[in-house]
């Protein structure tokens, strides 16, 4: 989880916070179903604006994320897209 733009693993702040990493968890975690729902549409994100002819750097820059991460939703859309066939 992110807090005040630093990532902090549940167990550490469960351990500042003085309660458990389950009640961390619960309480910041998002359902399941939104975060398919998200995860999809970022890959179909990537997908689409890689297609339009973008390099990889403006693809990172329009989806506010790494470089890295850009790449890799755009090939987990590639792989789904084959797995259903």
């Amino acid at each position: 989880m992110i807090i005040n733009g630093k990532k902090i693993k549940a167990k550490d702040f469960a351990k500042m916070a003085g309660v458990s990493r389950k009640t961390i968890v619960k309480y910041y975690a998002m359902p399941r179903e939104q975060y398919e729902k998200e995860a999809a549409e970022k890959r179909q994100l990537a997908f689409e604006l890689r297609s339009s002819g973008l390099k990889w750097r403006e693809v990172a820059e329009q989806m506010d994320t790494t470089l890295d991460s850009a790449m890799a939703y755009y090939r987990r859309y590639l792989a789904l897209q084959e797995k259903q066939i």
